[in-house]
């Protein structure tokens, strides 16, 4: 089975809105089917809560885990974050170490997977720490440079990765797509290339214009070799 490449998307933009969208579309479902009087969250690897503002406005109870030990450092190979400074989470520990005594209706996992050595064991951890008929939401880069070093396992995870592991655990998938496709990040790339200079600033928006314009030109085999992000919901 192949799966959906989402065409002229953008990478941190358009994941941030999917996520909010998704996020309200869930809970929309399950007030919908009236089960519950207040729905809780576990945002897992949150790092620096990124949608805890828009979850907490859908009246959502929030909680968040992250293990706290990521610290920028040059001293470190490949791309950081400029500063990076923890709030305040639930649970700070390993992810295998969250206590699955609480059951959550939503579990949030965004751009932490490709940090773990063994995602297979978060995944199934993910899905004993959701409740019955509770939701999944996960995002995971379909390619990335290495970034945030040491803490970095894996350039990310394919469509067909969450494919077969929900298949396994029994999971429903609701939604499974890669955001972008290679004309989409050569785009990025391009930027990324040029960002050394302002005085060069004009050279990526050209060239990424002129990529663009060859996306007909080129086969979906090319096509779909790449991409942002693996995005994935799935209800237990």
């Amino acid at each position: 089975m192949g799966f959906l490449n989402i065409k002229n998307a953008t990478n941190d933009p358009f994941r941030k809105k999917w996520v909010e969208n998704t996020i309200s579309e869930v809970v929309r479902s399950i007030k919908s089917s009236n089960r519950l009087d207040s729905i809780s969250l576990l945002d897992v690897g949150a790092g620096l809560s990124p949608f805890k503002e828009h979850i907490v406005s859908l009246g959502i109870n929030y909680f968040s885990h992250d293990f706290n030990e990521y610290s920028p450092s040059n001293s470190n190979p490949g791309l950081h974050d400029v500063s990076w400074d923890y709030p305040r989470h639930d649970f700070n520990c390993d992810v295998l170490l969250i206590p699955s005594t609480k059951k959550f209706d939503l579990i949030l996992c965004t751009e932490v997977l490709e940090h773990i050595p063994d995602p297979v064991s978060v995944f199934k951890k993910l899905n004993e720490l959701v409740s019955d008929n509770g939701y999944i939401i996960i995002t995971v880069p379909f390619l990335s440079l290495k970034h945030q070093a040491p803490f970095w396992f894996s350039s990310g995870l394919s469509d067909y990765w969450f494919e077969f592991w929900a298949k396994e655990l029994g999971l429903n998938v609701v939604d499974l797509a890669i955001s972008g496709d290679y004309i989409d990040l050569m785009s990025q790339e391009i930027y990324r290339l040029f960002n050394f200079n302002s005085a060069f600033r004009f050279v990526p928006f050209i060239l990424s214009k002129l990529v663009k314009l060859i996306r007909p030109l080129l086969k979906d085999d090319v096509l779909t070799s790449g991409g942002f992000n693996t995005l994935f919901v799935a209800k237990k």
